[in-house]
């Protein structure tokens, strides 16, 4: 095990740069900058899970002004994901994606989240046709709902309706979700927020 937990460049590229780039405020940009993430400038190869979670806290705030900060969270998860589309490894995986369906594609999560990060991992403790268990070691969040988004629009994104993402246990690091859906259809990339978990 890695003796400190990295969050790699792609994932910082998804959320920051293709996910919420065009809707950061200037006075967010300089916030971020204060936090170790100046998105003038090239991205580093990584950065650590306390700077991340220091850049969502910023990106809440900036982006997600009205809410309260563990529905901003769940925006903030979903919006990963959708910028996690845009990216060539996004691309190529969510492809994939649509044609498993939910149950299938939550077998993969635990591969999709090592890609981003040196140190986590995930297991989907039990799953039916429209319902699963998934423990996840460290939700990089402050509280499970920034994991609670990203969970969510996996799900929304391989043909899963009505989903539900409910943390039923997080000790502060790791979290246990509890996720129900009804089948539907796989669906373009929404172009805004507005998801609930």
């Amino acid at each position: 095990m890695p003796s400190e937990k990295l969050i790699f460049a792609q994932s910082v590229e998804a959320l920051f740069v293709r996910a919420l780039g065009p809707h950061l405020t200037r006075e967010g940009r300089q916030a971020l900058k204060a936090a170790g993430l100046d998105l003038s400038e090239p991205l580093r190869p990584h950065y650590t899970v306390e700077q991340w979670r220091g850049f969502l806290r910023v990106a809440a705030r900036d982006v997600y002004t009205d809410l309260p900060a563990h529905e901003a969270c769940v925006e903030l998860g979903a919006r990963y994901l959708q910028g996690f589309r845009q990216t060539s490894v996004g691309r190529a995986s969510m492809a994939l994606v649509t044609q498993l369906g939910p149950r299938r594609t939550l077998e993969r999560v635990p591969y999709n989240v090592r890609a981003g990060n040196n140190f986590n991992e995930v297991r989907v403790e039990e799953s039916t046709q429209d319902s699963a268990t998934l423990w996840m070691k460290d939700v990089m969040a402050d509280n499970p709902y920034f994991a609670a988004g990203f969970l969510a629009e996996t799900l929304r994104s391989a043909g899963a309706g009505q989903v539900k993402v409910r943390p039923i246990a997080f000790d502060g690091t790791a979290a246990t979700f509890r996720l129900t859906w009804a089948r539907g259809a796989a669906r373009s990339p929404p172009a805004a927020a507005g998801h609930g978990a």
